[in-house]
């Protein structure tokens, strides 16, 4: 890695490089399928069928419920330890804040798992962000993530991700989403941003679902990495 990359030029530098992890050290899919009573590829034999998914409601199913009710006892504390011990060298190691509480994503058989084609920057979501996705079953073929691979291009590339393995990609300038997942399993993930703090800038914008405003003790944490 070159560390002389500036901080404004890191989104781009990261776009669609994957990082291996431990996973005995950082269990996510155990500590998840222990919380749901299942593997989390068969998470859609219990809660019923869905409409096609659109941007409001891709955050509305029980299994959603369930992970955030739950994060502040059960997955903060590996979540956190995983965002001061591990993603600090892929950053190079330049301070940040993070994101609270990841979003949780589910794609299930025959529905997407993001309700729209977007740049998070249709959503306020500003320069001073990193993106990054950790996926935990079934993340692959047409359950993956779909980007641009250069800004404004319309060349397309399916990004998967295995479990043990995260990645990063431009949210901000590329547009991205799903298509219809149409293996007969459930993918699971979690995506969080950081705010690079070198050029963090204060604003009133807000997160268009939980309306937390960007700023350390709302949307991103109070302390810096």
């Amino acid at each position: 890695m070159d560390n002389n990359i500036d901080s404004s030029d890191l989104r781009s530098y990261l776009h669609m490089k994957s990082f291996q992890y431990p996973v005995a050290k950082y269990p996510f899919k155990e500590l998840l399928e222990s919380l749901y009573g299942c593997e989390l590829s068969d998470l859609h034999k219990y809660i019923g069928g869905f409409d096609k998914f659109d941007r409001q409601h891709d955050q509305s199913t029980l299994i959603h419920k369930v992970f955030y009710s739950n994060f502040k006892e059960k997955i903060k504390p590996i979540y956190e330890n995983f965002i001061k011990e591990f993603i600090p060298k892929i950053v190079l190691y330049k301070p940040f804040y993070y994101q609270i509480i990841p979003t949780l994503r589910v794609g299930l058989p025959k529905n997407v798992f993001v309700g729209e084609f977007h740049k998070d920057s249709f959503y306020n979501h500003q320069k001073y962000e990193l993106n990054f996705n950790l996926g935990l079953a079934n993340y692959e073929g047409d359950a993956s993530l779909v980007t641009e691979i250069i800004p404004n291009s319309k060349d397309w590339v399916k990004l998967s991700c295995p479990y043990g393995n995260i990645f990063s990609f431009d949210h901000i300038d590329c547009l991205h989403g799903s298509k219809i997942n149409n293996s007969n399993k459930t993918m699971v993930s979690f995506d969080f941003r950081l705010a690079l703090k070198e050029i963090y800038f204060s604003s009133e914008s807000k997160s268009v679902n939980m309306k937390s405003l960007f700023k350390p003790g709302e949307y991103f944490s109070k302390e810096v990495i």
